[in-house]
């Protein structure tokens, strides 16, 4: 996309350079700074608060990775349709 929008800065137009420009630009920002350093240093930071569901969403079906069912649905969840399986967030090892 990068590629794509710094081509639109090759073009005649004032307009058209400035968009592709900026455009290059905002991508590039975001696809190096924001996903590559700022939000995983964020995760590690929050830890499990990561993976933290308001109680207004309790009603989206529980998922695990190893196919294991939940053993208890919290209060007022729906329960989980058959062959549902529940993600569970592995821990990071940073002493390595």
């Amino acid at each position: 996309m990068v590629t794509v929008f710094a081509a639109f800065a090759t073009a005649h137009l004032a307009e058209m350079q400035q968009m592709g420009a900026g455009l290059a630009i905002a991508i590039l920002i975001d696809a190096t700074i924001i996903r590559g350093l700022l939000l995983p240093a964020v995760m590690v930071l929050l830890g499990r608060g990561n993976w933290y569901l308001p109680t207004w969403l309790r009603w989206l079906p529980h998922v695990a990775a190893d196919g294991r069912l939940p053993d208890a649905a919290p209060a007022g969840a729906v329960a989980p349709a058959a062959g549902t399986v529940e993600v569970q967030p592995r821990e990071l090892d940073l002493t390595r």
